[in-house]
C-alpha cells in the first residue's frame, strides 16, 4: 500500500521546494501527508504526459503548414527569397533560426564524419561539407523560430509589395480559421502570435519539469487546474485554426478528453488516498 513507503527518503532526491508547491493540491488541509504530497507529484507527470502529444501536433502543423504555403510561393529555400522589412527590430530572428538549425546540422555531420575517418575532434575534415536539403533543415528548427515569422517584419507594408511577403496574402492557407481569433487577418495574426507564445512559454516548462500550472492564478486544486485547461483550450484553438481536419482527428483518437479528463479535479484525487472536498465543475469549461 502507498501508506507504507517511506517518503522521506524518496523527497531527498527531489527538490524540496518543489514537494511544497504541491500543497496547493491539498488546500485546505493543514498538513497534507507525504503519500498525497506524492500522488499529487505523480499526477503532474502523468498531466504533463498528456499534454505532450497535443503540443507536439500543433509544433509540426504550425511549422509545416507555414512551411508549405511559403515554398510554394517563394520555392524551397524561400527564407532566402521572401521579403523582410529590415526596418522591425525582430526582423531577423526568423533567418537566424533556420541558421542555427542549419549550424546544428553542420555539426552533427562533422561529429559523424570525425568518428567516420577516426579523426580526433581537433583535427580536420578534408571531405567537403554536404549541402542539406530543405527537408532537413526545415526537421531541424525549433518551436520558437515558427513564432518570428508570424512578427511585422514579414508583413508588407503596403499592397503594392504583397507578393514579395509571406503576410497578408497567405494568412487563409496557413490559417484557415484565423478568423477564430479575429476577422481582420493583421489582428488575427498578432493575435496568433500571442497564442503561439504563450504556449511555446509552457512547452518550455512542461519539457524542463516545471510547475505545469500558473502559480500567480493558483490559490487552490481548482483554480491550479483551470489554469492547466486554459492552456489545452488554447492549443485546442490553434490547432483548429491551423487545420480543423487534425483537431477532428486527434478529438476521434480521444487526445483532447485524455489531456481534460487527466487534468482534472476527478483524476488529481484518484491520486490521493485523503482529500478535501472540492468542486467538481471545472470553470475553464463553463
Amino acid at each position: 500500500m502507498p501508506q507504507n513507503i517511506s517518503y522521506p527518503p524518496i523527497f531527498d532526491l527531489i527538490p524540496l521546494l518543489r514537494i511544497d508547491e504541491y500543497k496547493i493540491f491539498l488546500k485546505p488541509v493543514a498538513t497534507p501527508k507525504d503519500y498525497d504530497l506524492y500522488g499529487s507529484y505523480l499526477w503532474s507527470q502523468k498531466a504533463a504526459a498528456s499534454i505532450y502529444p497535443l503540443m507536439q501536433h500543433l509544433e509540426i502543423l504550425l511549422r509545416n503548414s507555414i512551411d508549405q504555403e511559403a515554398r510554394r510561393r517563394f520555392g524551397d529555400f524561400w527564407w532566402n527569397t521572401v521579403k523582410t522589412d529590415n526596418s522591425n527590430g525582430n526582423a531577423n530572428n526568423f533567418k537566424n533560426g533556420i541558421d542555427n538549425a542549419i549550424r546544428t546540422l553542420e555539426k552533427e555531420w562533422k561529429q559523424r564524419e570525425r568518428a567516420r575517418l577516426g579523426l580526433q575532434p581537433q583535427d580536420l575534415i578534408s571531405t567537403p561539407m554536404p549541402t542539406f536539403s530543405h527537408d532537413k533543415i526545415i526537421a531541424t528548427t525549433d518551436f520558437g523560430t515558427w513564432k518570428e515569422i508570424l512578427v511585422n517584419a514579414h508583413h508588407a507594408p503596403n499592397q503594392a509589395q504583397n507578393n514579395f511577403y509571406l503576410w497578408p496574402i497567405s494568412m487563409s492557407k496557413v490559417f484557415r480559421k484565423y478568423s477564430a481569433f479575429s476577422t481582420s487577418p493583421d489582428q488575427a495574426r498578432l493575435l496568433i502570435l500571442n497564442a503561439i507564445t504563450e504556449i511555446r512559454d509552457y512547452r518550455n516548462r512542461l519539457f524542463h519539469h516545471d510547475c505545469i500550472w500558473v502559480k500567480k492564478h493558483s490559490t487552490d486544486a481548482q483554480t491550479a487546474i483551470d489554469t492547466i485547461r486554459h492552456k489545452i483550450n488554447t492549443i485546442e484553438k490553434l490547432i483548429d485554426c491551423i487545420s480543423p481536419l487534425t483537431l477532428e482527428a486527434i478529438r476521434k483518437w480521444g487526445l483532447i478528453e485524455s489531456a481534460k479528463t487527466t487534468c482534472s479535479i476527478q483524476n488529481l484525487q484518484e491520486h490521493h488516498l485523503k482529500t478535501p472536498a472540492l468542486d467538481e465543475q471545472s470553470s475553464s469549461d463553463q
